[in-house]
C-alpha cells in the first residue's frame, strides 16, 4: 500500500487524541489496532473490503463526508460480521455496511457493549442488519437497515438501549426484541417485512415503545411485564405529522391497520379510542396515531443494488422516501423512465448513469438526483460455453442435475437435452423417461456473442431393472402416545414398482412411503410386500411399533405454531422451520405441501419445483395434538 495512514493530533488539557485518516486501498483493521483511546479514525470516500474487530474502547469510526452511500465496507468473509464491538463508548457513523450473508453475522454486531453509538449508517445485504448482544446503554439512532435476510435489527439480552430515528425496510424481519428489558423505541419507521415488522418476545420487560411507524401485515408481541406501547400525550409533531406525541402508528401496507381506520373526531392526530388488540399481548396502546401522511409532503430518498457492474446490469431500485409518498416517477439516465415504487431496470450499455426519483401525494412533490449513480462497463469477452452433469447414467426414470460451467459471463444460456426437450434455465433438471444415448449441448450468451458445446451420446439411460425386488423398510418414530403419526419409508432394492403395508391394525397401504396414525395403545407388527415385473417379496418386523396410552394428567394440548426461516424464493430452496408451538409437545409431524413430511422439532426442507405450498405443523404431548396451517406460505418461483 502506497499510502497507509495521515495523522493529525488533536491537543487538550488531559492529552492528545489522534484523528487517523485511512485511505482506500489501506486497512481500517490496522488502524483500529494502531489507535488508543480517544482517537478518531476518519475513513476517505471508497469501498473497503473487510472484517474489522474493535476490541478497544473510547474510539470513533466515521465517514469523512458523512455520506454513507460513498463510504463503502463490504465483507471480506461472509461468514464474520462486518464490524464486531467489544469494548465500551464506541462510535460508529456515516457508513454503509454489507455482506455479511452467511447465518446469524451481522454488518454491525455489538457484543457485551457499553455506552456505544451507531448513527447515520446504511446496513444492508446481510443477515442480520445491526445485532445488540448482551449489550447495555447503547444509542442506535437514524440508521437505515434493508434487505437483510433475517433481521433488520435485533436485541439479544440487551437492556436500557435507546433506539430513534432508524429505519428497517424490506427486511425478513424488521426489529426483534429477545429477552431485553428496560429498552426504550421511538420515531422508527418499520415496514415491508416479509415474515415479521416486530416481535417483542415474553422475557421482554420494562420496554418503551411509543411515537413508532409500524406499516406491517405481521406484528407478533408477547406480554412480558412492565412494557408499555405509548407514552404521555405532549405537544410535539409525531412521526405521522400529527401535533401530538402518545403512542404508535399501527398500519397494514393494504390499509386496514388499526391507525389505517381509526376514528379522530377532534382532529389532534391521536385515535378516539385505543388499541385494545395488539397481536398476541394484554397491553393497549391508549394513545395511537392515525394517519396524517396525506397532509405531509414526501421527501424523496431511494437506493440501488447493485450500483456497478458489467453490461447487460440489472439494477433493482428502492424507494427509501418518508412522508407516504402516493406516485413515484423515475428517470433511468438513458432516456428510460418507470412510475412504480421498487424497480428493477436493465442497462444496456456501458455508461454513468444519473438516477432520479420524483416523489409525490396530496400533500405535494420531492425530487432528489444521483450524479452519475449507477456505473456500467462493457462486457468485452465472448462466452466460452461449459458444463457437467451430477450423473452421467442410470436406469429410467432418471433425474439429472446440469450445471453452467461457461466462462466469459454468459446472461441467457439454451439446453438441449437430446430427447425433443430444452431450457433456458441456466442450472436446469431434466427427467429421462425412456431408456436411450442422449447428446446434450448448451448455447451460452451474452452481449458481445454466444458459443455452444455438444456432448455426445453424454447421458445414458438404461432399461427399468429385471431383478426380483429385496423389502425393506424403516419407520419413524417407532414408539410413542396415542395417537402416533409415523412415517414408513421403503427402503427395498432391485427397483420395486408396487408396495403393499399391512401396518398390524387392521389397516394397510399400497403407497411407496405412507403415513400412518395408530390410535390406540399395542405393540404392532409391521409388514412389507414389494413386487415388480419379475416378483414379489415380503418382509415383517414384530413388535416394530410401540404405542402406549397418552397420560393427560397434568398435561395441556400444544397450541401450535411455527415459522420459517425464508417464505420465497427461486428452486432448488432451503428452508428451516422453527416449531414455536407452546405447552411443551414432546412430538411434532411436519406436513410440507409437496408430498414430504418430517417429525424433528426444527426441520431442513429443500423445494425443488415451483409452486405455492401450504405447510402443517401437528404437535403433541401427553394431553393430545394440536394442529396449525398456514395455507399458501411458501412461494418457490
Amino acid at each position: 500500500m502506497l499510502v497507509a495512514f495521515f495523522i493529525l493530533l488533536f491537543v487538550s488539557g488531559t492529552g492528545a487524541a489522534a484523528e487517523i485518516i485511512v485511505q482506500p486501498g489501506s486497512s481500517i483493521q490496522k488502524a483500529v489496532n494502531g489507535s488508543t483511546s480517544g482517537d478518531i479514525i476518519t475513513i476517505k470516500p471508497g469501498t473497503y473490503i473487510e472484517n474489522i474487530n474493535v476490541a478497544k474502547g473510547n474510539l470513533t469510526i466515521r465517514s469523512e463526508s458523512g455520506n454513507p452511500d460513498n463510504t463503502i465496507i463490504k465483507a471480506k468473509s461472509s461468514g464474520a460480521n462486518v464490524f464486531l464491538l467489544q469494548g465500551s463508548n464506541i462510535k460508529i457513523t456515516g457508513l454503509k455496511i454489507m455482506g455479511a450473508t452467511r447465518s446469524g453475522y451481522s454488518g454491525i454486531c455489538l457484543s457485551s457493549c457499553s455506552n456505544c453509538i451507531i448513527e447515520n449508517n446504511k446496513i444492508l445485504s446481510n443477515c442480520y442488519g445491526i445485532y445488540v448482544l448482551r449489550s447495555k446503554g447503547d444509542t442506535l439512532s437514524k440508521n437505515t437497515a434493508t434487505n437483510n435476510k433475517d433481521y433488520g435489527i435485533v436485541l439479544g439480552t440487551a437492556t436500557s438501549n435507546t433506539l430513534s430515528g432508524n429505519k428497517a425496510i424490506n427486511n425478513g424481519r424488521g426489529i426483534h426484541v429477545g429477552s431485553s428489558d428496560g429498552n426504550t423505541f421511538s420515531g422508527n419507521t418499520i415496514q415491508g417485512s416479509s415474515v415479521y415488522g416486530l416481535y417483542v418476545c415474553p422475557r421482554s420487560d420494562s420496554n418503551q415503545i411509543y411515537n413508532n411507524y409500524f406499516n406491517d401485515t405481521n406484528m407478533t408481541i408477547r406480554n412480558g411485564i412492565g412494557n408499555y406501547y405509548y407514552t404521555t400525550k405532549a405537544s410535539g409533531t409525531n412521526i405521522v405529522g400529527g401535533p401530538y406525541i402518545g403512542g404508535n402508528f399501527w398500519g397494514k401496507p393494504d390499509g386496514t391497520g388499526f391507525s389505517n381506520t381509526a376514528v379522530d373526531n377532534n382532529g389532534d392526530g391521536i385515535s378516539d379510542s385505543a388499541y385494545k388488540n395488539i397481536t398476541g399481548s394484554i397491553y393497549s396502546d391508549n394513545l395511537p396515531l392515525v394517519n396524517k401522511s396525506e397532509k405531509i409532503k414526501p421527501i424523496a430518498a431511494f437506493s440501488a443494488s447493485p450500483t456497478s457492474g458489467k453490461a447487460p446490469l440489472n439494477v433493482t431500485f428502492t424507494d427509501s422516501s418518508t412522508g407516504s409518498p402516493t406516485a413515484w416517477k423515475w428517470t433511468f439516465g438513458d432516456g428510460t423512465n418507470s412510475t412504480i415504487k421498487n424497480p428493477t431496470h436493465k442497462y444496456s450499455k456501458a455508461g454513468n448513469y444519473t438516477v432520479a426519483l420524483t416523489v409525490s401525494n396530496s400533500a405535494g412533490s420531492s425530487t432528489t438526483t444521483k450524479t452519475n449513480y449507477i456505473k456500467v462497463t462493457a462486457t468485452t469477452i465472448k462466452p466460452v460455453a461449459s458444463f457437467t452433469s451430477n450423473v452421467t447414467s442410470g436406469k429410467v426414470p432418471l433425474n439429472v442435475a446440469f450445471t453452467d460451467k461457461s466462462t466469459g459471463t454468459p446472461t441467457a444460456w439454451k439446453w438441449s437435452f437430446g430427447d425433443g426437450t430444452n431450457s433456458t434455465a441456466k442450472n436446469p433438471t431434466h427427467k429421462y423417461s425412456k431408456a436411450g444415448n442422449y447428446t446434450v449441448a448448451l448455447t451460452a450468451t451474452n452481449a458481445v456473442g454466444s458459443n455452444t458445446t455438444t456432448k455426445t451420446n453424454y447421458i445414458k439411460v438404461s432399461g427399468t431393472s429385471s431383478q426380483t425386488p429385496v423389502a425393506a423398510f424403516s419407520a419413524s418414530p417407532t414408539s410413542g402416545n396415542t395417537p402416533l403419526n409415523v412415517i414408513f419409508t421403503d427402503s427395498s432394492t432391485g427397483s420395486p414398482t408396487t408396495w403393499r403395508w399391512n401396518f398390524g391394525d387392521g389397516t394397510s397401504a399400497t403407497v411407496k412411503t405412507p403415513v400412518h396414525t395408530y390410535s390406540t395403545a399395542g405393540s404392532y407388527s409391521v409388514t412389507l410386500k414389494v413386487g415388480n415385473s419379475t416378483g414379489n417379496n415380503t418382509t415383517t418386523k414384530s413388535s416394530y411399533i410401540k404405542v402406549t396410552a397418552k397420560n393427560t394428567t397434568n398435561a395441556t394440548i400444544p397450541v401450535v405454531s411455527f415459522w420459517g426461516s425464508r417464505t420465497s424464493g427461486t428452486a432448488p430452496l432451503t428452508i428451516t422451520f422453527t416449531d414455536a408451538s407452546t405447552n411443551t409437545p414432546t412430538s411434532w409431524y411436519w406436513s410440507f405441501g409437496d408430498g414430504t413430511y418430517s417429525t424433528v422439532q426444527r426441520p431442513r426442507h429443500t423445494y425443488s419445483k415451483a409452486g405455492t405450498y401450504s405447510v402443517t405443523l401437528k404437535a403433541s404431548n401427553a394431553a393430545g395434538t394440536g394442529t396449525k396451517t398456514r395455507a399458501n406460505y411458501i412461494k418457490i418461483t
